[in-house]
């Protein structure tokens, strides 16, 4: 369980260059090859990528378009300071560039494109970017409109309250004059109607507007994943996270069907970087602060 830091603090600029390249190169039909995606070196200069493949036209158009969020603190944030988007997602993002641009994740190779979390699925099917690292969890509805890569995190959904509230789980707002707040088109939306049927939706494109409307008395709690609500509350120390999470969120990286050899692709950067330390190093830049770094997902 993820406990709360007692100060407000902004999500820290990233301070540790991320590994060289990954993964050698990709294939053009639906299996992995099992040494080859999952090689520790870059791909040798002047390797192609097999022309049928997604990798070869994400090459030739020279920039990997990934679908994020902007007002996910940790995970996909836009940072005033400097006017970056960061987090875990984007450092995901940037070794799968490294690995399709010989170790090059520059901004000239890597085009971030926010994304709510109701646009997340139609921007992969609409073809408008080619990747989605946005804090999604992995459902068999979604899979019937998009491929997942493998599991690369792990959460799970909580509660987010003021410091002043009685409540102590989701149970104890299901009830009809109570109101929960989550995201447009979110797992956290389902559950909410799951865990407390009675209770009233407060719904927003993203999870800013929730924090705006329990600061403000419109709403008696947020409900989504423990790291998003962890980020919200890092935005205002008088809110706090309550009880044990009462989901399984495993986050997967979106990838549009019709990709081809891209899932298997992606799948061998994560095995890599689960294995290889850039997992764990990810991890304690962005979430070290709420405890010890755990193993990677499976």
């Amino acid at each position: 369980m993820m406990h709360l830091p007692r100060r407000a603090a902004f999500a820290r600029p990233v301070s540790v260059l991320l590994a060289a390249a990954l993964v050698a190169c990709g294939t053009a039909g639906g299996n992995a090859a099992p040494s080859g995606l999952a090689s520790a070196t870059a791909r040798p200069a002047g390797t192609s990528f097999p022309a049928t493949s997604y990798m070869a036209k994400i090459v030739q158009r020279g920039k990997l378009i990934a679908g994020v969020k902007q007002d996910v603190l940790l995970f996909g944030y836009l940072n005033p300071r400097t006017n970056q988007i960061e987090g875990f997602d984007i450092d995901v993002v940037k070794e799968i560039a490294k690995a399709l641009f010989n170790g090059d994740a520059s901004a000239s190779r890597v085009e971030f494109k926010p994304v709510t979390s109701a646009q997340r699925i139609p921007a992969l099917q609409e073809g408008s970017v080619d990747i989605v690292a946005a804090t999604m969890t992995i459902t068999d509805e979604r899979k019937q409109q998009i491929d997942f890569s493998d599991v690369y995190y792990s959460a799970g959904q909580r509660l987010l309250v003021k410091k002043d509230s009685t409540a102590t789980k989701i149970q104890d707002l299901d009830k009809a004059d109570k109101t929960i707040c989550a995201a447009k088109g979110s797992t956290s939306e389902q559950n909410i109607t799951k865990f407390a049927p009675t209770a009233q939706k407060l719904l927003f494109d993203g999870y800013a507007e929730c924090l705006t409307a329990l600061q403000q008395g419109r709403t008696d709690a947020i409900s989504t994943d423990d790291v998003i609500l962890a980020g919200l509350a890092e935005q205002d120390p008088n809110t706090k996270l309550v009880g044990d999470k009462f989901t399984d969120e495993p986050y997967g990286l979106g990838i549009a069907k019709t990709s081809t050899g891209f899932t298997e692709f992606v799948n061998g950067v994560l095995r890599q970087i689960k294995t290889n330390g850039r997992w764990k190093a990810t991890y304690q830049q962005w979430l070290g602060k709420f405890g010890p770094v755990p193993e990677p997902p499976k």
